[in-house]
C-alpha cells in the first residue's frame, strides 16, 4: 500500500471521519468530519476539512503553504520546502501541526510511522463497505492503531481507527475512506489559496523547545 500510494504522481481521495472529544468530566463526546485531499508531486496538495467543530483549508503550491479557518478573519502563510515531504516535516517539526491523515501523503508512508511500532499483528480479511480488505493492527508508546487495506488492485486504505492510549477516557479517531482517484482530472487553481478579500495574513506561532520560553 506504501508503495502504491507513494508512487502515485496524484491523487484524490475522501474521508468520512468521527472523533471524540472528552470534557472534563471524563464524558466522551463523538463529532463528525469529511475531509477532501487532492494532491499532486512533486510540490501541490490541498486539503479540506468540513466538520462539527468547524472548518479549515489547507494550501500548498511548492513555495508556500497557508492555512484557513472561514470562522475567523485571519489565515496563516509561511514558505515551504519544494516537496510535499520537505513541507509536512517543516510544519510537524517547526510549526507543531500536519493536516489530518497526512501520513499518507508522503511519498513513503510506511516509513513514516516504521519507527514508533512496537508490534503489529495480521488480523486477515474482511469486509469494509462493500470492499474486500486486510486488516492489520499496531501498538506504539501512545497510540493502538488498526488499518484495514484494499486487497487490490487498487491497494488504498479502506478505514483507519486510531486509539489515543495514554489520554484521558482514551479518545478514538476514525476515518472510513472513499473516492479514491489516481487519474485525476484537477484544476491547477485549486492549489492557489482562496482567501477572501480583506483577511488578514498572520504568522504561524512557532513549536518552541522543551523548556524555553517566550
Amino acid at each position: 500500500m506504501s508503495r502504491y500510494i507513494g508512487s502515485a504522481t496524484e491523487f484524490t481521495f475522501q474521508a468520512d471521519i468521527t472523533f471524540d472529544h472528552v470534557l472534563p468530566s471524563g464524558q466522551r463526546l463523538q463529532y463528525m468530519a469529511t475531509e477532501e485531499v487532492a494532491l499532486q508531486r512533486p510540490g501541490r496538495l490541498y486539503v479540506e476539512w468540513t466538520g462539527d467543530l468547524g472548518n479549515r483549508q489547507f494550501w500548498y503550491d511548492g513555495k508556500s503553504m497557508t492555512l484557513y479557518d472561514p470562522a475567523t478573519p485571519f489565515y496563516g502563510a509561511e514558505a515551504a520546502p519544494p516537496d510535499i515531504d520537505g513541507m509536512l516535516n517543516k510544519v510537524e517539526a517547526a510549526l507543531g501541526f500536519s493536516p489530518p491523515l497526512s501520513d499518507l501523503m508522503y511519498s513513503h508512508p510506511y516509513e513514516t510511522v516504521r519507527g514508533d511500532i512496537q508490534y503489529g499483528v495480521d488480523l486477515g480479511e474482511t469486509s469494509v463497505n462493500g470492499r474486500s480488505c486486510r486488516s492489520f493492527a499496531f501498538v506504539e508508546k501512545d497510540i493502538d492503531w488498526q488499518i484495514w487495506i484494499d486487497t487490490g488492485p487498487q491497494l488504498t486504505p479502506c478505514k483507519l481507527v486510531i486509539t489515543y492510549r495514554n489520554q484521558p477516557a482514551q479518545p478514538q479517531f476514525a476515518a472510513m475512506f472513499t473516492n479514491w482517484n489516481f487519474a485525476p482530472r484537477i484544476a491547477e487553481s485549486i492549489f492557489s489559496p482562496q482567501v477572501p478579500a480583506g483577511a488578514e495574513k498572520i504568522p504561524f506561532a512557532p513549536v518552541l523547545a522543551r523548556g524555553t520560553s517566550k
